[in-house]
This record gives C-alpha cells, structure tokens and sequence, in this order.
C-alpha cells in the first residue's frame, strides 16, 4: 500500500508584491565579518519630533508604518488602499508602493489615527486621518519601492511620460545578484528592459491599468517569473478594477485561468516573456489551473493536493520489493565499459545507470500515484523513462554537480518521482532541495541556461527551504518547475531511482517547435509509457 504524510500548509516567503531584493542588500557583506569585524558600537539617543512617520518590523522596504504622536509611536489604521500609499511613501522617503494590507501588531501598540481614507493627491497622510477614530481598523503596513533603490526606471520620453513607470520591474541591473552568472544575466537584463520599455509606450495607460489591476486580483512577481496562484476567487477577467486590495480573497483555479486567459494578461506575455517562455505559458496553464478533474480515491487526492500546494509531496513507502531493486542497482552501477547502462562522471563523484527495472512494475501500475499524476498533469500524462543515480562522496560541490546550482529543469511543468534506495537523511544525506511553493512560477524566459541558475545565499535567505530526505523505499514527487536543487554536500553516498513524467503532448510540440529543451531527459532508459 502506498502511504503518505500530509504536509502542513506553508505559506510561500520567496513571492511578494514588490522588489524582494532590497531585502538582500541589507546583508551584503556578512560573508566579511570575521575577517573585517565591525567597528565597536556607539549607543546614541535618537531624537523625534511630533507626527514623524516610519516603518516597524526591521525591514527596509516593507513594515507597518507608525507614526510619532505624544511622545509615543502608534499606528495608522483604516482600509488599505493604494491611494493611501500614494499618500504615505513620500513622507516616508520612498519613490511609491506596491502593495498595502493590514496586520495586526505582534507587541501592544496604542492606535493614534484611524478611519483614513485617500484619495492618492493628498500632501500628508494627517490631513485625511481621524484621531483617535472610533471605528478601528487593523493597523496599515506597506511594502514599497525606495526612490534611491528602484529596480527598474524607465526613462521618460515625450511618447511616454511618467505614465510608464511600471509597479512590475524585476530587469533592473542589480537583480544579476539573484543568479549564478551575473556576467552573463547583466546583458539580459538590459535587453528584458528595452523591450519592457517598448510594449509599455505603445499605450502607457492602458498597459498600466492592466498590469495595476492584474496586481491587485492576485498577481505576484519576483527576480525570475510571476505567479497567478494567489489570484482570488472574486477576480475574473471581466471585473472592474478597485484600488483595494483583493489578496485577503481565497485563491482558485477558476480564478487563476480567468486572470491568465484575460486580455489584460497579453500584456504580460508581451512585456515580460521571452518567445519560449511564452509556448511554455500556451503548453502548462491548462494543467496549472484546470477546469475538470477525475474522481481520486483519498490517498491520490493527497498527494495530487500536496503538489498543487507545495510542488512537491514526501512519499513514506511505495510498497515495491526493495531487495530486488537493491540487486539491479548494485549490478548496473558496477558496469563501467557498458556506456549504454552506465555512465561515470568526474572520477565518480556522479554514476548513472539506466538499465530495465522490472521490479518497478508495480509502481508504474499503481493507481493511487497515476491518479494523482494526471491530475497534476493531465488525463494523457505518460512515464517517459527512469534511470538510477548515485552521488558518491567525491562529489565536493557544483563543479562535479550541475543539478547542485539551484535551478528549474527549463522544461516547464512536469514531474519527477524519486524512490529512495537507502536511508537518505536531511543533515548530510546530500538530499534534493526545494522552494516551497515556486512550482506555479511562469519564467520569463526559458532560451538560455544562465537565466535558469540561482543564487545560492539569495535563494537561502528569500525562500522557504525543504530537504527532501527519508527512509528507505519511501520518497517524494515534485514538479521540476520549482526552483531545487541535489544539494552536493554530505558525509555518504546518495542513491536513487529517478521517474519522469510529462503530459503527453508536451514533449512532441516541444520537439516540433525546435525548442532546446531537455523533454524528455536523454539519460534514461526509456519507455514514454501511458499511465
């Protein structure tokens, strides 16, 4: 029988509404410590005066703004709207906002004004706000683009104005920090932000409406892709835009195709996608968000729920004869002249093998994973093949490793099933590493490779890490969209068999399209079996 744990839902921290790399710049330079320890401290009085406005949480782009009032700081409440913002991101030093909600404070903190409501023309946020309100609202928090700091600012034109400014900029040049090869990404950027540039003026305010309004029903962006998954069931494509925020709204499949099926999304392919990313965007949406499912027996709809939420679901045990695995493995990985079974890489620090498995027939046959499989991918998914792989204890890092960088499979929406041939552990097991929740990013390009590779201490400090280790014979499954890697580090040898899985027709168009794209994967043995 097949047994599954249930993860407990994670809400993503690697997507927000705004620049997250601002929040990297604060800690440039701590891999310098010891070497250049910092100066010893000064404690000086900070000075205030009446109605001074700042931000609370110890970020410096984002927080609860508070304000100075009878020699105590307070909070700001009322409905959030981004007309507020307007209002308060000049008095707090910053070029404008890109998101407002409420939350409510972690420690007693007394509420000065409430009830505040703008217009967005307002000189100071205190000619709107009523003190000491009695209708109290939770308190008002922003996240916001610094003047000094923005990532992208396109330059004003006689054809464009200050129309073009855009809430959604993630080409700016110090992004190049978010990826492996920053040489290489640099170039990229500026082209992204020239053509950026051009689909925006061809009708600045109507390009900016609809990317503002994509924005408030659920669109989120970062450094690499934006995602439609948070898009609220109250959203669709034909509804009139509101300046407040729709997030607190529950998110649906419904909802996510009906914003990426708008006429408001063309905008979005054509300012931000690459001509690949763009089939990518035409050959997944219909499997990210889908209109029908088939009837899952319990432990299917857990795992395919699991991968909708997550990307990824752990597997306790598969029920195959491991024994009998344990044989075919240990005989595949010891054939060194046969290169068509084995192949070895730098001195052994990787061996793959891609004999026939027969022991696995009895996966390949289980309903309760092809179930969940074509709901995740569609009712005509196939097993295109499978391969055994070992990473041995010379394996030192990236160099010997090309899946250790972290990364997306530049193959869009499709799965991988591991089976786990011994104890794998978290803590020097050398186990796969995910993002959680980055499997519904929509990349912005898929043509070059360096665009697929991240930063390891930018992805370490902006996402919510898993490890996916276990216990022998059991698992996981996870979309290769997401952003993992096969961490390159531990004190043992690490052995699997690896599965993949694709909709049926992905790999044919991908092919005819003569797209450069690993669909699927040339090192297995391959069966492009229906499930």
């Amino acid at each position: 029988d097949l047994i599954t744990r249930t993860i407990p839902t994670i809400m993503p921290t690697y997507l927000t509404h705004g620049a997250k790399w601002l929040l990297v710049l604060s800690c440039a330079g701590s891999a310098l410590a010891e070497a250049h320890p910092p100066s010893e401290e000064t404690e000086e009085c900070e000075v205030y005066v009446e109605n001074d406005l700042r931000l609370a949480g110890a970020s410096p782009d984002a927080g609860r703004v508070e304000i100075y009032h009878d020699g105590k700081w307070g909070t700001l409440c009322g409905k959030p709207s981004m007309a507020i913002a307007q209002v308060l991101c000049p008095q707090l030093g910053f070029g404008r906002a890109i998101g407002i909600f409420t939350i409510e404070p972690k420690t007693p903190t007394p509420n000065h004004f409430s009830d505040i409501h703008c217009q967005g023309s307002e000189k100071s946020i205190l000619s709107v706000a009523i003190q000491h309100g009695e209708r109290v609202l939770d308190a008002l928090t922003l996240r916001l683009v610094s003047t000094a700091l923005d990532p992208y600012t396109p330059k004003t034109n006689g054809e464009c104005g200050s129309s073009s400014s855009v809430i959604m900029a993630p080409f700016g040049q110090k992004q190049t920090q978010a990826f492996v090869y920053k040489d290489m990404i640099g170039p990229w950027l500026e082209g992204r932000t020239k053509r950026l540039d051009e689909v925006m003026c061809r009708d600045p305010e109507a390009n900016m409406e609809a990317i503002k309004t994509l924005h408030q029903d659920g669109l989120h962006w970062n450094q690499f892709g934006f995602d439609f998954s948070g898009a609220s069931s109250s959203s669709s494509s034909s509804s009139s835009s509101s300046s407040s925020s729709s997030s607190s709204s529950s998110s649906s499949p419904v909802a996510g195709r009906s914003l990426l099926e708008s006429r408001r999304a063309q905008v979005l392919r054509d300012a931000y996608l690459s001509s690949n990313a763009k089939i990518f965007w035409s050959l997944d949406h219909e499997h990210r968000y889908p209109k029908d499912l088939e009837e899952m027996n319990p432990a299917a709809e857990a795992i395919f729920r699991n991968l909708s939420r997550d990307g990824f679901v752990r597997i306790d045990d598969f029920g195959l004869d491991m024994d009998e695995l344990d044989k075919t493995a240990n005989w595949a990985l010891s054939q060194r002249e046969q290169k068509n079974i084995t192949v070895v890489l730098d001195d052994g620090a990787c061996v793959m093998a891609r004999p026939p498995i027969p022991a696995l027939e009895s996966l390949l046959t289980n309903e309760t994973v092809n179930q969940a499989i074509r709901g995740y991918l569609g009712q005509d998914s196939v097993m295109h093949g499978y391969k055994i792989l070992r990473l041995s204890k010379r394996m030192k890092g990236a160099d010997n490793y090309i899946a250790a960088d972290w990364h997306h499979d530049r193959a869009g929406r499709r799965l991988k099933l591991f089976v786990f041939l011994h104890d794998i552990a978290n803590e020097g097991g050398r186990p796969t590493e995910v993002a959680n929740g980055t499997h519904n990013l929509v990349y912005y390009e898929f043509e070059q490779y360096a665009t697929s590779r991240y930063d390891d201490k930018f992805i370490q400090e902006n996402f919510d890490i898993h490890r996916l280790g276990g216990k022998r014979g059991g698992g996981f499954i996870f979309d290769t969209n997401t952003i993992h890697r096969g961490s390159p580090f531990g004190d043992h040898k690490r052995e699997t068999i690896i599965l993949e899985y694709h909709n049926n027709y992905k790999c044919p168009a991908i092919h005819a399209l003569g797209l450069n794209v690993p669909c699927p994967s040339g090192d297995q043995y391959m069966l492009a079996r229906k499930i």
